[in-house]
Order: structure tokens, then C-alpha cells, then sequence
């Protein structure tokens, strides 16, 4: 059934859904190689201290793909009025909020699949030095897995509001928050859902309990956000 859904929803999806994941690595990717070339270019260290660039802007572009991707995709119902006509199907309505979460998911494997594709270029073309594989898979994979319970949020606040202005700001407020929620020193601001992509960097030492607690309470978001929508009155 979910298989299904996931082909309904694919079919009935926005061309800017496509483009967004690459349109937001090109974004990092550009950023990153106009830092490396004014900062980091002399010497081998510097290659290396490009990976501080991405520390510092990977979180900002993933969050905010999130806010565009959970938007975009619930608005196609919202638009059109849909929501009672898809609710009324004989189908539960926890598997029709599943698979849009599940798209979004999968869009935003292809914002980290493209980044990293964009990385190795520009390593490859600023230096003769070995690709650090596991670094860089490491950095993109924890921060992807990181930034679920904000997927969870925005997910569920674009279907249960019809102005997604509203979610979008929300979304947007977030993740410029994630450049300076890491750099604090209170445990309780750790805590908040948008510190944990910045956090879960491997340039720290504790960051792999920040990626656990992404996917714990990530997916306890999600199945929350599944069982409020299939409770409530869809309008």
C-alpha cells in the first residue's frame, strides 16, 4: 500500500521537488569552493580547513531544503483542496502522511548524495591529496540523519496548515538558528531540534549522541505526527 501511495505521490509531483536537492548542493557546493579559493588554498592544510566551511554552512542548506521540500509537496493538497478526497479513500490516513514523509526523506538523500558528488569535484580540483572518503560520508550521512526530528516538524506543520507562509518562516527562522544554536555553551539549547545537525559533526567528539538522538526522536516525530493527522479533522 505504501508503494504504492509513494507512486501516486511521485506522479503527482511538483518539477521544483526535482531540482531543489541539486539546486541546494550547487548552492553549498559554490559556497564552499569560494571559500576554499579566497581562504584555504595555500597548502595542503588548507584543503583540509575547506571542511570547516561545510561544518559551518551543511546544516543551514539541509534545514532549509527541509522547509522547502515538506512545504512544496503538502501544498500540492492544500492548493487544490484535496485533503477530504485523499482522506476519504479507503486507505489509512497514517499511510498517506507516511508517504509523503518517506518523499521527503528520500529527496533529501538526494541533496546529500549531490553535495557529496560536488565535494569530490572540487577536491579533485583543487588538490592532488587523497579523498578523505570516510570523513566526508561521515560528515554528510550524520548531519542528514541529524536534521529527521526537523524533518518531523515541518512535515506535520505544511499538512496541518493551509498558509504555508507560516511553516516556511518557521522553517527558514530554524535554520539560520542552526548556525549559532551549536556555538553556545548551554546544555539546554543543545537540546532544541535544530543544534542537533550542527552538533553531530565528526570535527566534535560527542557528536554521536546528537545523531542518535535525531533518529530516536525523529522517529518518534514522525509516528506522532502520523498519529495526529489520522485523528484530526482534515479541513
Amino acid at each position: 500500500m505504501i508503494f504504492r501511495l509513494l507512486l501516486a505521490e511521485g506522479m503527482k509531483l511538483k518539477r521544483i521537488c526535482l531540482w531543489l536537492p541539486l539546486i541546494s548542493a550547487i548552492i553549498l557546493n559554490v559556497v564552499i569552493a569560494g571559500e576554499w579559493y579566497l581562504y584555504f588554498r595555500q597548502g595542503p592544510g588548507g584543503v583540509y580547513a575547506g571542511f570547516s566551511v561545510m561544518f559551518l554552512f551543511l546544516s543551514f542548506i539541509l534545514l532549509l531544503s527541509i522547509t522547502l521540500l515538506t512545504s512544496i509537496i503538502s501544498s500540492t493538497e492544500h492548493d487544490t483542496g484535496s485533503w477530504k478526497q485523499l482522506c476519504a479513500l479507503p486507505i489509512s490516513r497514517m499511510y498517506i502522511y507516511f508517504s509523503k514523509t518517506i518523499l521527503v526523506i528520500f529527496l533529501h538523500f538526494l541533496t546529500i548524495v549531490f553535495i557529496l558528488l560536488g565535494i569530490v569535484l572540487l577536491w579533485i580540483f583543487y588538490t592532488s591529496e587523497p579523498i578523505p572518503w570516510g570523513f566526508m560520508i561521515k560528515q554528510l550521512i550524520y548531519c542528514y540523519l541529524a536534521s529527521l526530528p526537523v524533518l518531523a516538524i515541518q512535515q506535520w506543520l505544511s499538512t496541518r496548515l493551509q498558509n504555508q507562509a507560516i511553516p516556511i518562516a518557521f522553517g527558514v527562522m530554524g535554520a539560520m538558528s542552526s548556525l549559532f544554536l551549536a556555538r553556545t555553551e548551554s546544555n539546554v539549547v543543545h537540546m532544541l531540534p535544530w543544534a542537533y545537525a550542527p552538533l553531530s559533526t565528526p570535527l566534535l567528539d560527542e557528536h554521536m549522541q546528537w545523531v542518535c538522538m535525531g533518529v530516536i526522536s525523529g522517529i518518534a516525530l514522525i509516528i506522532a505526527g502520523a498519529l495526529h493527522f489520522a485523528r484530526s479533522e482534515v479541513q
